[in-house]
């Protein structure tokens, strides 16, 4: 009896070590914060010279979901929003586009990583 209690508090105490070693999981997203967010940096990619679409996300996300945010009503109505935001202020659109999107950011992008530099 004392070994198999043994042997279950040492594979309880193994068990949550690697349990506890597991990097977090990163939060999903909904449908329409991805929209919201693929349009925001859609936006920024035509504005902020510097910036372009991390197709390799946009792309991930869509083969996961079958979202494809050109079609969808919502992507379209939020991206004319936001081009009205941009146009308007054009310098602090794209600082708040490269805080929200942009991959390269230390130590991650706040929103999604849907922004990399241009080649």
């Amino acid at each position: 009896m004392k070994q198999l209690i043994g042997a279950a508090a040492g594979w309880l105490i193994g068990y949550s070590a690697a349990f506890a070693q597991e990097p977090p999981l990163l939060p999903k997203l909904t449908k329409q914060q991805f929209l919201s967010y693929a349009a925001g940096a859609a936006v920024a990619s035509m504005y902020c010279g510097k910036l372009e679409l991390n197709a390799d996300f946009v792309a991930g996300y869509e083969a996961g979901t079958g979202i494809y945010p050109p079609l969808d009503p919502y992507f379209r109505s939020e991206m004319a929003r936001l081009e009205k935001d941009a146009q308007t202020d054009v310098k602090s659109y794209c600082s708040l586009a490269k805080l929200m999107f942009y991959k390269g950011n230390k130590p991650k992008p706040l929103a999604a990583p849907l922004l990399i530099d241009k080649p």
